[in-house]
Formats: C-alpha cells, sequence, structure tokens
C-alpha cells in the first residue's frame, strides 16, 4: 500500500501527526506508548535470560556474547530470536499493541518476522555503524518497519538510535568493501554525501517505541553512561 492509502486507514494506536512524520522522516518516536506493567514482565525475563547465560562461554542460537562475557560479568550483546526463549516475549509481539502499531504504518495486513533483544554495555567500546537494514534482508519491498521498544530509559550517552530524518527516499547503499565483502555499513566515502549532522538521537523513559523504515540510514555510538541500554527489536 502507499502512503497515503495507509493514512486513509483509520488510526489504531498512532496519532495522524504521528503517522505522517514516520513517512516524512523514515521513522517516529513516542515516548512512554508501551504501558509499565507490559515492561515489568519483559525486564523480569531479560534478567532472567542474561543470569542464565553465566552457565554458557561462548556464543550460540540464542546469545550472541561479547569479548570480556564471564560467569561473574556476563557481557550479553544480543538475544538472537527472542520469542523462541521465552513465551512471554511472543505473547508481548502478538497480544500488545505492536501489531496494531505496525497496521497504522504499513496498512491493515501486518505478518510478523522476527525479534531480538539488544543490549549496549557501558564501557565495552560497542558502536553500531550507519547502515540500512534492507541491504541484509530478504525482501522484495519496502514496507518492512521495525519497532523498537526501550525495556529503560534512554539518554544521548547511552548510545541511542540515531536515525537521518528522509533518508529512507533517498539512495541504497551499497554495504560492502572495495573487494565487495560484506561489512554490514555504509563506506565511508558514501557517508561523505550524507549529512550525519542532521541524526536524531531517539532518547525517552522506557517503554518508548521507536519505528524505523527498512531504508533509513541509522546507527548508534558507545554507551558512555553507567547503565546498559537494552532494545527490543520486534
Amino acid at each position: 500500500m502507499t502512503p497515503a492509502a495507509i493514512l486513509r486507514q483509520p488510526p489504531r494506536v498512532l496519532t495522524t501527526a504521528q503517522r505522517e512524520a514516520y513517512f516524512r522522516d523514515g521513522f517516529v518516536s513516542v515516548e512512554a506508548l508501551i504501558p509499565p506493567d507490559w515492561i515489568d514482565r519483559l525486564v523480569e525475563r531479560s534478567d532472567a535470560l542474561l543470569e542464565a547465560s553465566r552457565e554458557i562461554s561462548q556464543s550460540n542460537e540464542a546469545y550472541d556474547l561479547g569479548p570480556s562475557h564471564t560467569a561473574e560479568r556476563p557481557h550479553v550483546r544480543r538475544l538472537r530470536a527472542v520469542v523462541d526463549r521465552d513465551p512471554v516475549f511472543w505473547r508481548f509481539a502478538k497480544d500488545s499493541l505492536l501489531a496494531d502499531v505496525a497496521a497504522d504504518l504499513v496498512g491493515p495486513d501486518v505478518k510478523f518476522h522476527s525479534a531480538k533483544l539488544n543490549y549496549k554495555w557501558p564501557g565495552a567500546g560497542e558502536t553500531v555503524k550507519w547502515h540500512q537494514d534492507i541491504q541484509a534482508w530478504p525482501h522484495t519491498n519496502y514496507s518492512p518497519v521495525t519497532l523498537g521498544v526501550h525495556l529503560a530509559a534512554v539518554t544521548t550517552a547511552q548510545g541511542p538510535l540515531v536515525c537521518i530524518p528522509g533518508s529512507h527516499d533517498g539512495p541504497l547503499f551499497f554495504h560492502t568493501d572495495a573487494t565487495g565483502e560484506w561489512t554490514g555499513a555504509i563506506s565511508d566515502e558514501d557517508l561523505g554525501g550524507i549529512d550525519l549532522e542532521r541524526g536524531v538521537a531517539t532518547t525517552g523513559p522506557a517503554g518508548t517505541l521507536v519505528a524505523l523504515n527498512c531504508r533509513t540510514v541509522h546507527g548508534s555510538a558507545q554507551n558512555t553512561a553507567a547503565r546498559p541500554r537494552p532494545l527490543l527489536l520486534n
């Protein structure tokens, strides 16, 4: 469906202004949209899975571990396919307002694809280079939307997701190096043509939802704060 056709559909969760902002900018951030009871349940299960990571020493199909991971001090970069790890995450994906948010942005025919839980730990020096999600995905159109949920308050010091407004209407960039090897990031040469200073940091309290179009250029800096930044992505 075209943006105009989608906007003709009655809104379910988002306001008209929020939907228009998404189509104009390629993303929209809505503070504290997810109710606290859902956040509490998700945080509880996140903590349990982090605790369980003490029992493993290398990455597997569930855990992407950082190089400093130990039983005494877990360093989990990502929980993969998190809906397969705990039923609470699947219930959140199908029973919360997420599907209605997606319908507000892609139209009434919504299909769930996947989910993961990314952590950014203080002092780990981890960054996410500028990229476009669609370049790593098998989809044949540009309707996919990622719905990110802050499981805790996120400040600029914690390396929040930064989006370049309007970049979803711009070019698709190669995410390979000079030899054609996959890098997962836009090259420095191509970044020279993007006004990165226009980037918008998607900060906000726990429960903030960030909807991101698959073509939007985005990235994030390292976490220089004292608290981790857990971000659930559906």
